[in-house]
């Protein structure tokens, strides 16, 4: 850590933002995206697998959203 520049540190539940430190070297700019934690969805194997598609999905438009504001 410290020897290579993050320019984005992006977390994407309110778990991880907790559990990750505040500042490290090396980081820029810190953003969370509050999503839903798959792992606490409880259900059928289909029904769990059903929501892990959905997070993936919404972290794939947020990725792109993001890019294209960057732009």
């Amino acid at each position: 850590m410290g020897k290579i520049h993050f320019g984005y540190l992006i977390t994407v539940c309110s778990e991880a933002d907790e559990k990750c430190p505040t500042t490290f070297p090396g980081m820029g700019q810190r953003l969370r995206w509050d999503l839903e934690d798959p792992v606490k969805f409880t259900g059928t194997e289909e029904e769990k697998l059903k929501k892990f598609r959905e997070i993936r999905d919404q972290i794939k438009w947020k990725v792109k959203e993001w890019v294209d504001n960057q732009k």
